[in-house]
């Protein structure tokens, strides 16, 4: 058995190889101070009503599109109708939308209204008994901000000096107690990179981890209209409204085929509140009625999405050759302009 120090980027330490009779590695012993995990979620999503109520300005009306004005809104669903040029009415249903909580196995955490809830971040790993001199600090995009010795208190610093519950307990056992990070009331500023630091006379290690605040939209609306440009063309508009930090939108037409964002305009306001709408447009003879139209809102670097989806259907009047129709015993029937047989 032979001790080898490593040294590999910021991971640092000694542990002990074992090898078989013919000197190849078997197994590797950790012969010092060393991370095991480092659980520090990768999205902490905000109640929208909890952050109104503190001061969050409302989407001026400019922004809110002329379309979006007679919408009635129901906990399901969501119907707005439009004109088309012959007069026809074409209506758009919006499903309700869908937030996946888990990405990649990372849970997104919430708040509920007037109880917030502190932001958890732990640290786990192993020590042995013989090393002396043990260390925790905790940085926020390289700036240490918290520090921890067994024998002392644990210590908040910097931007973090009044927003940390230092007396959290994560263990009973003398040298994990203070491992943990906590933030008593997660703000948007409280987005980065946390990186927890182990160390002691004879061996140190690190990990770091992305965390990102989010604050849900107010509103994402999806809706469609003949182009003014060309009656041949459909323009596709999704619009989200207040939301942080700035999102991506896709634009998705029969399930696959994804559409190259013609426009995009993207406002913000004095709280950092986004507002931001994508414009697509496709011929409507590569549409076979009726067809599905997506609207997915990513945020980057977490586990955020939602999606609207609505239905696309070919307002031209039906001509006699697309009313055949074909019975069970293989007869060709005509059907009424109802649609009936």
């Amino acid at each position: 058995m032979m001790i080898i120090p490593r040294d590999i980027g910021y991971w640092s330490f000694a542990f002990d190889a074992i090898t078989d009779p013919n000197h190849q590695v078997v197994w590797w012993a950790y012969h010092s101070v060393h991370i095991t995990n480092l659980n520090v979620p990768k999205t902490y999503v905000l109640d929208r009503s909890t952050y109104d109520a503190v001061g969050a300005t409302a989407p001026p009306s400019q922004h809110t599109p002329a379309w979006y004005e007679n919408e009635v809104t129901s906990s399901t669903t969501t119907t707005t109708s439009t004109t088309t040029d012959d007069g026809m009415p074409m209506t758009t249903s919006f499903t309700s939308s869908t937030v996946v909580d888990e990405l990649n196995g990372t849970a997104q955490q919430h708040q509920s209204f007037g109880e917030p809830k502190p932001l958890i971040m732990d640290c786990q790993y192993e020590i042995k008994a013989r090393e002396c001199g043990f260390v925790l600090k905790w940085y926020f995009n390289r700036k240490l901000i918290y520090q921890w010795i067994p024998s002392r208190a644990p210590v908040g610093m910097n931007q973090f000096k009044n927003e940390l519950q230092i007396n959290y307990s994560m263990s009973d056992s003398v040298n994990y107690k203070y491992r943990a990070l906590v933030i008593r009331n997660p703000k948007l500023n409280h987005s980065g990179e946390y990186m927890c630091s182990v160390q002691t006379y004879d061996s140190f290690d690190r990990r770091m981890a992305r965390f990102q605040i989010v604050v849900p939209e107010r509103m994402l609306l999806l809706h469609y209209e003949n182009d003014g440009d060309s009656d041949n063309m459909l323009l596709i508009k999704c619009s989200v409204f207040m939301i942080y930090p700035e999102p991506n939108l896709l634009l998705i037409v029969s399930g696959n085929l994804f559409l190259v964002s013609s426009r995009t305009l993207v406002t913000a306001d004095q709280n950092h509140m986004y507002n931001k709408t994508v414009y697509g447009k496709i011929d409507k003879h590569l549409l076979i009625s009726p067809t599905s139209i997506s609207c997915v809102l990513t945020v980057p670097d977490s586990g955020y999405i939602r999606k609207r989806e609505t239905i696309y259907y070919d307002p031209t009047p039906l001509t006699k050759w697309s009313r055949l129709r074909m019975d069970e015993r293989g007869r060709f029937q005509l059907l009424s302009t109802d649609g009936a047989g």
